[in-house]
């Protein structure tokens, strides 16, 4: 059998192996490719001929070959393109001015969005910085041009980036389930970029939009998309009513005797879990709480028939059941629930309208999760563009990166 290298198994299509060296010393292989001449040149924007005008060399990283250190040495040329003018050739194997080779890119790629900069940097001898900006190139290659046709349905929310009130806007295209923009600030300015990148003519397609009860994002979807439902989808509305409950909780535990201040704490979440998922001793003590508190006891009978509006399947049906349970949140003389049925029914347009387009965001929370699940494992971004770039990895995961024959 041959020990020869067979060249498809190289990788480096349209060009010829010139040389190999090593250095024991540095634990370096130097890999020098020269352009098979048989191949036109290509310009690298439009991949069509184009006539060469400048020899030029550039040096590479690439893959690790059993634990050395790789460079690649390549020639190319400066090319005349009839429509693109002067550009670079096109290498098959490396990305017009990249500094390492598709697959090395593809590979830090993938284990960044798994593992801490440092980790790969140290698995590929690299500096964390260098990982970093090839991460960030790759990344910014993937997801340069996310596509805004076909979208009629969409859902807003704001993600925090970083303490101190620092939020970004993501918009999800929930047709087809996917992230399509993040911007800074979770304002009305904010999403007015959105829409004008979008343009008049797509924001005309827009039948409905999932947000919460922000007044900003309500503005700036009635003022750009007027013709569009919104939608305030069940997540937000009990999320919202659980800050009620909440603070009934909070007034309660302050006028209680101090004989029953215990039955309060360490309440809170039994108060706002699913009553199913309570173990015996969480009923044991939810129960006991219930009984000596009215108040928290007809809060708690409201949130449960709450989140049973949106099991209704007609408009005049979520009217209906809408008015008896702000009726009954009146006749409990409890200030925090009528002022939340106030607020229900300010929005009321906005609730009635899941029964049209029955949407909601609960990718959007699924997204923030997986927003502070990065931002953690990088202890925090100090550059916002490529925090904003991960995000977008986040929802549409790299494949795992395989030889390509």
């Amino acid at each position: 059998m041959s020990a020869a290298i067979p060249k498809g198994i190289l990788g480096y299509a349209r060009y010829k192996l010139k040389q190999i060296s090593y250095s024991k010393e540095s634990i370096e292989i130097n890999v020098e490719l020269e352009r098979d001449s048989r191949h036109n040149h290509l310009c690298s924007v439009c991949n069509q001929k184009a006539s060469p005008e400048r020899r030029k060399e550039r040096t590479v990283k690439d893959l690790l070959f059993h634990g050395w250190k790789t460079f690649t040495k390549v020639e190319y040329y400066e090319v005349r393109c009839k429509q693109c003018g002067i550009r670079v050739e096109h290498i098959p194997f490396i990305r017009p001015c990249a500094r390492a080779t598709k697959r090395l890119e593809e590979a830090v790629a993938w284990l960044c969005q798994h593992l801490p900069l440092t980790v790969v940097a140290l698995y590929f001898s690299l500096n964390w910085k260098t990982v970093k900006n090839i991460d960030k190139a790759y990344l910014e290659h993937r997801f340069e041009a996310p596509g805004l046709d076909n979208i009629t349905v969409i859902g807003i929310d704001e993600v925090s980036y970083r303490k101190g009130h620092k939020y970004l806007t993501c918009v999800f295209d929930l047709n087809d389930p996917h992230l399509i923009w993040v911007g800074l600030g979770k304002n009305k300015e904010t999403l007015s970029k959105f829409f004008e990148q979008l343009g008049k003519e797509r924001c005309k397609r827009i039948k409905a939009v999932a947000i919460d009860m922000s007044k900003a994002y309500i503005e700036g979807v009635k003022e750009h998309c007027p013709h569009a439902l919104i939608v305030h989808d069940k997540f937000h509305i009990v999320q919202d009513f659980n800050k009620v409950m909440d603070r009934i909780r909070i007034d309660e535990f302050k006028k209680a005797d101090e004989e029953y201040k215990g039955f309060f704490k360490r309440t809170k979440w039994l108060l706002v879990m699913n009553p199913l998922r309570l173990k015996e001793d969480g009923k044991m003590r939810l129960s006991q709480l219930l009984n000596i508190n009215m108040p928290l006891n007809t809060a708690y009978t409201l949130g449960e028939q709450l989140k049973q509006l949106w099991e209704c399947v007609t408009v005049a049906q979520f009217n209906k059941a809408l008015d008896n349970w702000c009726e009954m949140a009146y006749e409990s003389n409890i200030k925090h629930l009528m002022d939340f049925a106030d607020m229900l029914k300010v929005h009321r347009s906005g609730l009635w309208s899941y029964c049209l387009y029955p949407i909601n965001t609960a990718i959007l929370e699924a997204n923030n999760r997986k927003v502070g699940l990065i931002r953690r494992k990088a202890c925090g971004f100090h550059d916002l563009k490529y925090f904003i770039l991960k995000i977008f990895q986040a929802d549409n995961p790299l494949p795992l990166p395989l030889p390509v024959p």
